[in-house]
């Protein structure tokens, strides 16, 4: 036999063998259809005319979202097979189920010149799955333990469903609250979209690994709303696995956490408070005392001193010595806190007062410091030196925030019961998602900073009844806003 004529004959039979079993489409690289077979017509209930030259839209069921076909075009595009099940609606309107395999012809650049799609009806099979599930919802809602435990499920726990991919297929109203995401915009998304990038990639790789086969992963999850609040949820995945063994789908039970995780965090930094409490009473006393014999033998070697050069040596030792005693001092103020002398104090003063002690310091640095009192004196029960560290604190780091100079502006406001003294810089500002860490202790957004400055600012304000809020952005600037109660 000639070998070409026994090719031929082999493509024949092929052909044959597909057109028999199989729904054969071909579409060119803008999803023209070309042709199709027998069976295409068959199952569509359209004749071959009024297919070709159309395009599968003419089939759309309206049972997928628009994601599904985009990222199905996406795939074969590129060039890559796709498979995938089809919801497709017939001419006289019904309905049929077809598994499909869009196969990319591609050309000498490798780009897709057309695409062949072959399909399964399926049909009675998503029938069967879908007349089970029926069956299960009315058994549900017939049998009085089940709906109870649904009812309880949906009431106490945050539930999602996702397919293999991670598709989410099914979420109830406790996850759309949680979120604040409607259940339009979460069907066909995946939990990406809650990423609050508090966890590193290879802890969701982690997960996946261990849920991939077949195994059910706990775990604490750190997310974020549709409105960028973060939340915390202990979560449960349980795969369900097909005959082979292998995951069809997830169901995920959350139970949402944020407030112990609040608590734990409140937890954690009273420790670290007390830790640094500790140390400061062990070791603020040792420091202090050959502090005192330091600067009282460098001030008599600088006053014995007549070249200028070693007295500006002698200068900056006394500097550093008073930093010294500055940190130790803050350290004090946590190991046994001063008794506040409250009385009434016009805050005005205080803030004209270190103003005028920051001037000189401010305008070496190229920064300008400027006020606006709304009134020439509001009245606040407080301990003034107190409030002259956390002033003199928050305008020195604003000063330090602007190396290249700028503006600090200062301004008060009386309201109702309370007066806002704003601080707000142009400096190189601070990361969002640092700001809410200002306040603990050793967490500094500077080089050399201890964290302690504003830890003592934020205790001595709220000991005064007040507040501290900031608000930040990177390369504009940062905004202390501090509201205290007026007398």
């Amino acid at each position: 036999m000639d070998p070409k004529n026994s090719i031929n004959n082999f493509a024949t039979d092929i052909k044959y063998a597909l057109d028999a079993t199989t729904i054969i489409a071909v579409t060119d690289q803008s999803g023209e259809i070309i042709y199709v077979n027998d069976k295409f017509c068959f199952i569509s209930k359209y004749n071959r005319e009024e297919l070709l030259g159309q395009n599968h839209r003419i089939l759309n069921s309206g049972h997928h979202p628009k994601q599904f076909f985009s990222n199905m075009y996406r795939t074969i595009s590129k060039g890559t097979i796709w498979t995938g099940e089809i919801k497709n609606k017939a001419k006289d309107g019904t309905y049929y189920w077809v598994h499909t395999t869009i196969v990319p012809f591609l050309n000498e650049l490798g780009q897709p010149y057309q695409y062949i799609s072959i399909r399964t009806d399926i049909t009675d099979r998503k029938t069967t799955e879908e007349n089970l599930k029926n069956t299960l919802k009315a058994l549900a809602t017939s049998n009085k333990e089940l709906a109870d435990i649904k009812y309880a499920l949906d009431a106490s726990s945050i539930l999602a469903i996702t397919d293999k991919k991670g598709i989410i297929t099914y979420v109830n109203d406790t996850f759309c609250q949680i979120s604040k995401y409607s259940r339009e915009e979460l069907m066909g998304q995946d939990h990406r979209m809650l990423n609050s990038k508090h966890h590193p990639k290879s802890f969701f790789q982690d997960m996946w690994k261990k849920i991939g086969t077949g195994q059910i992963w706990k775990g604490e999850v750190k997310n974020i709303t549709k409105d960028g609040k973060e939340y915390w949820v202990d979560t449960t995945i349980v795969p369900f696995l097909d005959d082979k063994g292998k995951p069809y789908q997830y169901v995920a039970i959350r139970k949402d956490i944020t407030d112990r995780k609040k608590v734990e965090e409140m937890i954690l930094r009273s420790e670290k408070l007390a830790l640094i409490g500790e140390l400061a009473a062990g070791v603020a006393h040792e420091i202090r005392n050959p502090l005192t014999s330091l600067r009282g033998y460098t001030e008599f070697l600088k006053d014995e001193t007549i070249e200028e050069e070693k007295q500006q040596y002698f200068d900056i030792l006394l500097d550093e010595i008073q930093r010294i005693d500055f940190i130790v001092g803050e350290f004090m103020l946590l190991a046994k806190p001063k008794v506040l002398k409250f009385s009434d104090k016009n805050v005005i003063s205080t803030l004209n007062h270190i103003v005028t002690f920051l001037q000189t310091e401010a305008r070496y640095k190229r920064v300008s410091i400027l006020t606006q009192f709304d009134e020439p004196s509001v009245i606040v029960h407080c301990d003034e030196n107190q409030l002259k560290q956390v002033f003199l604190n928050i305008v020195k780091n604003a000063i330090e925030a602007m190396p290249n100079g700028g503006d600090i502006q200062i301004r008060v406001k009386k309201r109702a019961g309370t007066v806002l003294i704003e601080f707000q810089d142009q400096g190189v500002g601070i990361p969002k998602e640092k700001v809410q860490n200002l306040g603990e202790p050793f967490y500094s957004t500077k080089e050399q900073g201890n964290g302690l400055g504003l830890m003592v600012c934020f205790k001595i304000i709220k000991d005064h009844k007040g507040t501290i809020q900031v608000e930040s952005e990177e390369n504009v600037g940062t905004t202390f806003k501090i509201e205290l109660p007026t007398s």
